[in-house]
């Protein structure tokens, strides 16, 4: 498949689906991967890590030829937990497929009538079910997409959408650097990512650094000051609440070690001057190979001492 024949199966993918999507659902990207957790919401240019396609479609690992991955996030004393079972297939030489499911468990919480009074129990949850395609044009360039549908579920209320998640990659330079654009899409609503990745020359560290833009936060007043003019201190503190970075570390042979931070948390810190919150949004994790088997852990910390444990399983086959 050349380069115009993908443009025409994306937009033949657009038309057919677009009277299918619903508003664009304001959460869509809270994974149970281990990586997600341990490298603070970042790494979506990173192609090491297995699942990297829950943020770029365009990053199956076309190194194997299939694997699959169980992970499970949870907050330690809390009901919140994120299930995963994700895969890819490479059906096809530079032709892969991809999907899953993720599930949001929100745990379950007291209802009360309009007087107050107790009368029972209500659940909430969340799941995604996705189905993706990936396409390794070159030794540098691959692109993906795939289509994902969001359920939501309060006590007996449902609501249902379906969008299209899109990436491209691209990989240069001696070090294997990378830059890479995902986002999302529902025909009128959108968001972004922007990542770029770098391998440092004489340390086994990978830098990556992510830009999420979602596309319905913007306004101008957030640059002005109260006599509107434009405020640089206001500004910078705007884009670089859009930041996350992260760090993947190849320690030994089989041993990566994984951290970084999430700059949108910078609110909450400079607000909140006890150590536990100026630590929040900070991470950590690992990643151990046992032959085709990698057993993962991220730790993500919220403020309160609340921290986002997440632990998996993945399985490579060569």
């Amino acid at each position: 498949m050349n380069r115009a024949s993908w443009k025409s199966v994306i937009l033949i993918i657009l038309i057919i689906t677009s009277p299918l999507f619903a508003e664009l659902p304001a959460q869509t990207s809270n994974f149970a991967s281990p990586a997600y957790w341990g490298m603070a919401h970042s790494g979506a240019a990173i192609a090491e890590i297995n699942n990297t396609y829950l943020l770029n479609p365009s990053l199956v690992p076309f190194s194997s030829s299939w694997s699959v991955n169980i992970n499970e996030a949870f907050i330690p004393g809390m009901q919140i937990s994120i299930s995963e079972l994700s895969g890819h297939y490479i059906f096809k030489e530079s032709h892969a497929l991809n999907g899953g499911i993720n599930f949001e468990n929100y745990g379950t919480f007291e209802q009360r009538d309009i007087n107050g009074n107790l009368n029972g129990e209500f659940s909430a949850a969340q799941y995604q079910v996705f189905l993706g395609y990936a396409y390794k044009m070159s030794d540098y360039f691959q692109a993906g997409a795939q289509l994902v549908f969001q359920g939501n579920r309060i006590s007996t209320s449902r609501e249902n959408s379906l969008y299209l998640r899109y990436g491209l990659s691209y990989s240069f330079a001696k070090q294997n650097d990378m830059i890479a654009f995902s986002g999302i899409s529902d025909g009128l609503d959108n968001a972004w990512r922007a990542s770029f990745s770098h391998e440092l020359e004489y340390l086994p560290l990978r830098v990556n650094i992510d830009f999420r833009w979602q596309g319905d936060d913007w306004s101008q007043s957030l640059l002005l000051d109260d006599e509107n003019n434009f405020n640089f201190q206001k500004a910078s503190r705007y884009f670089a609440q859009k930041l996350s970075i992260g760090f993947y570390i190849k320690a030994s042979e089989n041993l990566r070690i994984m951290s970084g931070v999430d700059l949108a948390r910078l609110d909450l810190a400079s607000n909140n001057y006890g150590l536990d919150n100026l630590l929040s949004g900070l991470a950590l994790g690992a990643s151990y190979t046992f032959g085709n088997m990698d057993i993962n852990l991220g730790i993500y910390h919220y403020t309160n001492y609340t921290m986002m444990t997440a632990l998996g399983v993945s399985y490579s086959a060569e």
